[in-house]
Protein backbone atom coordinates (compact mmCIF):
# COMPACT_ATOMS: atom_id res chain seq x y z
CA UNK A 1 0.00 0.00 0.00
CA UNK A 2 2.67 2.63 0.65
CA UNK A 3 4.49 1.83 -2.78
CA UNK A 4 1.09 2.66 -4.59
CA UNK A 5 1.09 5.80 -1.76
CA UNK A 6 4.41 6.97 -3.08
CA UNK A 7 4.05 6.32 -6.76
CA UNK A 8 0.68 8.66 -6.40
CA UNK A 9 2.60 10.84 -4.64
CA UNK A 10 5.50 11.72 -7.41
CA UNK A 11 3.50 11.36 -10.14
CA UNK A 12 1.74 14.11 -8.31
CA UNK A 13 4.99 16.57 -7.83
CA UNK A 14 5.72 16.03 -11.43
CA UNK A 15 2.37 17.18 -13.19
CA UNK A 16 1.91 13.58 -15.05
CA UNK A 17 0.19 10.60 -14.02
CA UNK A 18 1.69 7.45 -13.19
CA UNK A 19 0.66 4.49 -15.37
CA UNK A 20 1.27 0.91 -13.87
CA UNK A 21 4.33 1.04 -16.34
CA UNK A 22 5.88 3.72 -14.95
CA UNK A 23 5.46 2.64 -11.41
CA UNK A 24 7.31 -0.39 -12.61
CA UNK A 25 10.23 1.44 -14.07
CA UNK A 26 10.33 3.63 -11.33
CA UNK A 27 13.63 4.07 -9.20
CA UNK A 28 14.76 -0.03 -10.12
CA UNK A 29 18.10 -2.22 -11.33
CA UNK A 30 16.82 -4.83 -13.70
CA UNK A 31 19.56 -7.65 -14.61
CA UNK A 32 19.42 -10.52 -17.11
CA UNK A 33 20.74 -12.63 -19.71
CA UNK A 34 21.71 -10.28 -23.16
CA UNK A 35 23.98 -10.61 -26.31
CA UNK A 36 26.35 -7.73 -27.85
CA UNK A 37 27.32 -7.57 -31.13
CA UNK A 38 29.96 -5.74 -33.12
CA UNK A 39 31.00 -5.38 -36.61
CA UNK A 40 33.45 -4.87 -38.20
CA UNK A 41 35.10 -6.37 -34.79
CA UNK A 42 37.73 -3.58 -33.65
CA UNK A 43 41.50 -4.67 -34.98
CA UNK A 44 42.70 -6.63 -32.06
CA UNK A 45 39.69 -7.50 -30.52
CA UNK A 46 37.90 -11.14 -30.53
CA UNK A 47 34.09 -11.08 -31.40
CA UNK A 48 32.01 -12.09 -28.89
CA UNK A 49 30.17 -14.95 -29.94
CA UNK A 50 26.17 -14.16 -30.09
CA UNK A 51 25.41 -17.54 -27.59
CA UNK A 52 27.88 -16.34 -25.09
CA UNK A 53 26.59 -15.76 -21.99
CA UNK A 54 26.79 -12.11 -21.21
CA UNK A 55 24.60 -9.87 -18.10
CA UNK A 56 22.91 -7.00 -19.17
CA UNK A 57 22.18 -4.51 -16.06
CA UNK A 58 19.98 -0.88 -16.12
CA UNK A 59 19.52 1.19 -13.03
CA UNK A 60 16.82 3.40 -13.76
CA UNK A 61 15.28 6.43 -12.18
CA UNK A 62 12.09 8.01 -13.73
CA UNK A 63 9.84 10.98 -13.19
CA UNK A 64 6.51 10.76 -14.77
CA UNK A 65 6.86 9.40 -18.38
CA UNK A 66 10.82 9.93 -18.59
CA UNK A 67 13.89 7.96 -17.43
CA UNK A 68 17.43 8.07 -16.80
CA UNK A 69 20.68 6.05 -15.68
CA UNK A 70 23.12 3.61 -16.22
CA UNK A 71 23.80 0.15 -18.41
CA UNK A 72 26.13 -2.03 -18.85
CA UNK A 73 27.45 -5.69 -20.01
CA UNK A 74 29.50 -7.59 -18.53
CA UNK A 75 31.31 -11.12 -19.07
CA UNK A 76 30.68 -14.40 -17.04
CA UNK A 77 32.87 -13.12 -14.64
CA UNK A 78 31.83 -9.59 -14.16
CA UNK A 79 34.26 -8.27 -16.30
CA UNK A 80 33.14 -5.03 -17.82
CA UNK A 81 32.74 -5.18 -21.94
CA UNK A 82 30.36 -2.10 -22.52
CA UNK A 83 28.41 0.46 -20.37
CA UNK A 84 27.36 3.80 -20.23
CA UNK A 85 23.54 6.11 -19.81
CA UNK A 86 20.34 5.33 -20.38
CA UNK A 87 17.77 7.86 -21.37
CA UNK A 88 14.06 7.41 -22.81
CA UNK A 89 10.31 7.69 -22.23
CA UNK A 90 7.88 4.82 -21.28
CA UNK A 91 5.46 4.07 -23.99
CA UNK A 92 2.05 2.13 -23.47
CA UNK A 93 4.22 -1.37 -23.79
CA UNK A 94 7.36 -0.44 -22.15
CA UNK A 95 9.76 2.29 -23.35
CA UNK A 96 12.16 3.96 -26.03
CA UNK A 97 15.79 4.37 -25.08
CA UNK A 98 19.19 5.59 -26.05
CA UNK A 99 22.36 4.12 -24.65
CA UNK A 100 25.22 6.67 -24.91
CA UNK A 101 28.89 5.33 -24.58
CA UNK A 102 31.48 7.44 -23.31
CA UNK A 103 35.18 7.78 -24.48
CA UNK A 104 37.17 6.43 -25.25
CA UNK A 105 34.79 4.89 -27.78
CA UNK A 106 32.11 6.97 -27.38
CA UNK A 107 28.65 5.67 -29.66
CA UNK A 108 25.31 6.17 -29.03
CA UNK A 109 22.57 3.08 -29.72
CA UNK A 110 18.84 3.24 -30.08
CA UNK A 111 16.44 0.79 -28.97
CA UNK A 112 13.02 0.01 -27.01
CA UNK A 113 12.13 -2.63 -24.51
CA UNK A 114 8.73 -4.17 -23.64
CA UNK A 115 7.55 -5.18 -20.10
CA UNK A 116 6.07 -8.41 -19.22
CA UNK A 117 5.14 -10.35 -16.02
CA UNK A 118 8.01 -7.38 -14.19
CA UNK A 119 10.53 -8.20 -17.06
CA UNK A 120 12.01 -6.08 -19.61
CA UNK A 121 12.66 -7.97 -23.16
CA UNK A 122 14.34 -5.40 -25.86
CA UNK A 123 17.55 -4.60 -27.99
CA UNK A 124 19.41 -1.38 -28.96
CA UNK A 125 21.56 -0.61 -32.04
CA UNK A 126 23.78 2.20 -33.34
CA UNK A 127 27.16 3.27 -33.99
CA UNK A 128 30.58 3.76 -31.98
CA UNK A 129 34.05 4.54 -32.54
CA UNK A 130 34.82 1.01 -33.97
CA UNK A 131 31.60 1.90 -37.00
CA UNK A 132 32.80 2.27 -40.79
CA UNK A 133 31.33 5.06 -42.70
CA UNK A 134 28.11 3.55 -42.65
CA UNK A 135 25.29 1.57 -40.84
CA UNK A 136 25.16 0.36 -37.36
CA UNK A 137 28.02 -1.73 -35.76
CA UNK A 138 26.62 -2.68 -32.28
CA UNK A 139 23.90 -4.61 -31.45
CA UNK A 140 22.98 -5.28 -27.75
CA UNK A 141 20.05 -7.36 -26.97
CA UNK A 142 18.16 -8.55 -23.48
CA UNK A 143 15.49 -11.12 -22.57
CA UNK A 144 14.20 -10.98 -19.30
CA UNK A 145 15.66 -8.37 -16.93
CA UNK A 146 14.45 -8.99 -13.77
CA UNK A 147 13.85 -6.37 -11.32
CA UNK A 148 16.15 -5.87 -8.18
Amino acid sequence: MAAVVAAFVLAGCSGQSATGLDQMIYNATYTGQGTLQRSPVEAGTPAPPATRPMTVTMTLAQLGQDFSGTFSVTDTLARPIYSGSVTGRSTSAGADFTFVVPSPCAGALYGSFTVSNAELTGSAAGRDCGAGATGNNVQITFTNLVRH
